[in-house]
């Protein structure tokens, strides 16, 4: 196995971990709560900026995985475009979009890596 091999799967679990944790920070706050929680926002989005440089190193290092998981590719791509928007143009960040792709797109993604690492 090459190195670009063998970080494929470190960049996952890095993924991994950082769903986790961006799941771990919102506990069981609702979405008010969330929403009114700057410190709690903050900690989400860090983790969500991780998951998207993950994603986009994965692509990266291994431009097949479009052909061989479209779905997966896909995620992947609208992580590290949501990445840009939190890093680049912090002030869209649209506070209840954050909320929704932690609740609504996070364990979908989840599922995805965990059949990616097999």
């Amino acid at each position: 196995m090459n190195d670009k091999a063998h970080r494929v799967p470190e960049r996952l679990q890095d993924i991994r971990e950082a769903i986790t944790n961006a799941r771990s920070d919102l506990g069981a706050l609702s979405k008010e709560e969330f929403l009114a929680d700057g410190k709690t926002q903050r900690a989400v989005i860090e983790s969500l900026i991780v998951i998207g440089e993950a994603a986009k190193l994965v692509m990266r290092l291994d431009p097949d995985l479009e052909r061989r998981s479209p779905d997966a590719w896909q995620q992947f791509r609208d992580a590290y475009d949501m990445r840009i928007v939190l890093t680049h143009e912090y002030f869209r960040v649209d506070a209840a979009v954050v909320w929704e792709t932690v609740k609504n797109d996070l364990p979908q993604v989840n599922a995805l890596i965990e059949s990616l690492l097999g």
